[in-house]
């Protein structure tokens, strides 16, 4: 029988990759006949390594593969099939087996290429946000709509080719019409991802192009924080996290269970990807104060910035903008700005640490825009902000008019390097482009030449450039 859909490649590095697959329940599976994926690794014509999974129904058939031991920038086939065994039958899922294992009548195959190695100097991938289709809505094809963008992905990747793809946030909307209607158990949430992940230009890209994703609100409920789980009955949460789980983090970098917050390298550079929705409490009880991240995941962002320091660049995904703000009416509460006291500890440190080369990467707000942050108190200072948003969105979008384009922020903060004065501390960003349209951003690093060179550029839907913002953005 063959996969229901994937492959996924997910986390890539020059000497591994992960894969994801999804089966399906098999016809024998109440008297303990359980779903497996078999995989089989080619280098040319010659195999390479073969494995097999095994698909949980928890995860409603969904399942992971590693194979280690890669070459670096090297291509590689992978055919993969699915098989059913019993319990006295089950296959070794640990440790590498003798192949080929793939039913050949059956079998789903593609291509990868592993990254270049650590030393390499240059890197260039997508990303973007927000991806709503409304699977109930018999007036507008969001399907159809909302897979061009991938189209236009895929036909960039062929044309210069991508490290990876980073979806950072709302991949589906659990909520479609907010409260109004909402997706309510697990099998209809997995049914949203099953029909999203399978329009073709998404899996088409999915299934060549290393891909990582984080959640924003919306793969659980807008604007969601833990403050809303006191409204909630106890499975609402877990539910819509295991779906997550199942359909995004699987094929991201391995974490601790219940962690979805991650960090990666690709090549010299490092990528620290927050989870901005399931540790935020919005408003603090007698308990917990107001955080966006958590103590645990603050801690580890700021120990990853300190071992980072000296990487020629830094990214970090935040599914909400750390910056540019938008104005209250536009819902600036939820982001960045409902939260000063964390980012005020975020630009402390940076500053104080004299930590250079960070760059924020998110989505959220359906509007894309990139823009600089400076210190009055520190010409050394310099923070960039991309933000790439919807990849499909068949209502109004947000325009430059509702973002505060360049503005100011005042903190108390350590006013020197030994931390003994305290004073106030200004900080001011100035944002260009605002393109309120469906977009995704490419962006391109090279340090061949020491100092680096980096680039980002905003294309619409059909996979051009804005005409109002038609140059990259230099930073």
């Amino acid at each position: 029988m063959t996969i229901t859909l994937g492959p996924i490649i997910g986390h890539t590095t020059d000497t591994s990759v992960k894969i994801w697959i999804r089966g399906a329940k098999g016809p024998n599976h109440a008297s303990r006949e359980f779903c497996y994926g078999a995989f089989d690794l080619y280098e040319g014509a010659n195999l390479v390594a073969s494995k097999y999974c095994f698909l949980k129904d928890y995860y409603d058939f969904t399942g992971v593969v590693s194979f280690d031991g890669l070459k670096a920038d090297t291509a590689y086939r992978l055919e993969c099939g699915l098989v059913y065994k019993r319990d006295a039958q089950v296959p070794n899922t640990a440790d590498l087996v003798q192949g080929p294992v793939v039913n050949s009548a059956e079998k789903v195959g593609t291509t990868f290429k592993t990254h270049r190695a650590s030393n390499d100097t240059t890197l260039n991938f997508v990303f973007g946000s927000c991806r709503y289709l409304y699977w109930d809505n018999f007036v507008l094809n969001d399907a159809e709509k909302g897979d061009k963008t991938f189209r236009s992905i895929f036909t960039e990747h062929q044309q210069n080719p991508l490290d990876f793809f980073l979806a950072v946030g709302d991949q589906v909307y659990a909520d479609p019409l907010n409260k109004l209607h909402e997706y309510s158990n697990f099998d209809e949430l997995c049914e949203i991802y099953r029909k999203s992940f399978k329009l073709a230009n998404i899996r088409a890209l999915m299934s060549c192009v290393p891909t990582y994703m984080i959640l924003d609100d919306h793969e659980i409920r807008n604007d969601w924080s833990k403050n809303q789980m006191r409204d909630e009955n106890s499975g609402f949460f877990a539910t819509r996290m295991r779906a997550y789980a199942s359909y995004q983090h699987l094929h991201n970098p391995d974490t601790p269970n219940g962690q979805f917050w991650y960090h990666f390298e690709k090549g010299p550079f490092p990528f620290f990807v927050m989870d901005t929705r399931t540790l935020r409490i919005s408003e603090a009880t007698s308990i917990e104060g107001k955080t966006m991240l958590g103590r645990e995941q603050l801690n580890a962002f700021l120990e990853w910035l300190h071992v980072h320091r000296n990487a020629p660049v830094k990214f970090v995904v935040s599914s909400v903008p750390f910056f540019p703000d938008p104005k209250p009416a536009k819902g600036s509460e939820d982001k960045w700005a409902g939260f000063n006291d964390e980012r005020s500890m975020i630009l402390e440190f940076i500053r104080v640490e004299g930590i250079s080369d960070i760059v924020f990467l998110s989505g959220d707000v359906h509007n894309s825009s990139f823009a600089r942050m400076r210190c009055y108190q520190d010409q050394q200072f310099l923070l960039t902000s991309l933000v790439s948003s919807p990849f499909y969105w068949p209502y109004p979008h947000e325009s430059k008019s509702d973002f505060y384009g360049g503005k100011t922020l005042e903190f108390m903060q350590w006013s020197d390097g030994t931390r003994r004065l305290r004073d106030r501390v200004e900080y001011r960003y100035e944002g260009e482009g605002f393109i309120g349209d469906e977009s995704f951003t490419r962006v391109s690093v090279d340090i061949g030449k020491g100092k680096p060179w980096c680039s980002a550029e905003i294309f619409d839907r059909k996979g051009n450039k804005f005409s109002d913002y038609p140059n990259p953005f230099l930073f």
